[in-house]
């Protein structure tokens, strides 16, 4: 299969991140495209045109966008079966676990950190209460995500990219309350992931990069 032509847009620090390591795993040509959220580049017509949500990641394979993350995950995986993206045993149950997590994350705990880091985006009255709301969720679904990293060693039984979306969730939380040394599992999964997937430490090096790029 000739593989499509991949550009992903993206913007350091942001779950894009997650997209981005896939690509890396997958080893697949693609381009990388900026979009500098802290100057409202999201909302500006250009993007709004191509992205209607204003949201990254946005993957264009062969002109065509591709929108949500697991989406995009899920069809570089398909692209690359063998990558690790998703566990490379297609038993049903590892790849039930993988997708469980991969929803884990962008189903319950990227809200709740949103309402950690920027709660006047949930809000129109005060924010504190939702901050403190969603800490509260968050510690829960930490400290679910730590039992099982400490049961399991990784969300499916080996490392996929659930463990890099369960790492980025929690690198956000850490930035804003979160106490790391009551999760040591979840602190731990940045060494871990860069020793087991050579695309994490890709994935690092070029946030680096985009940060240069855009003068952060």
């Amino acid at each position: 299969m000739t593989q499509p032509e991949l550009t992903l847009y993206h913007f350091p620090g942001a779950c894009s991140r997650v997209t981005v390591c896939a690509l890396e795993m997958a080893g697949l040509d693609h381009k990388l495209e900026l979009v500098d959220i802290t100057k409202g580049a999201q909302n500006g017509d250009e993007y709004m045109a191509i992205s209607p949500l204003g949201k990254v990641p946005l993957l264009i394979a062969d002109g065509v966008p591709l929108a949500e993350n697991i989406a995009i995950l899920t069809y570089l995986a398909a692209l690359r079966p063998d990558s690790g993206i998703f566990p490379r045993d297609a038993a049903p149950r590892l790849l039930a676990d993988t997708m469980s997590g991969l929803s884990f994350c962008a189903g319950t705990v990227h809200v709740q950190i949103r309402g950690l880091a920027n709660p006047q985006r949930l809000t129109t009255g005060e924010v504190e209460g939702v901050r403190e709301k969603s800490k509260e969720l968050a510690k829960k679904s930490f400290g679910y995500a730590e039992r099982r990293l400490a049961e399991r060693g990784w969300w499916a039984g080996e490392p996929t990219i659930a463990d890099v979306y369960v790492d980025w969730t929690f690198s956000v939380a850490r930035r804003n309350g979160i106490d790391a040394d009551a999760h040591p599992m979840l602190a731990a999964l940045p060494e871990r992931l860069t020793d087991a997937l050579p695309a994490y430490a890709r994935l690092l090096a070029e946030e680096d990069r985009s940060r240069a790029a855009l003068g952060l």
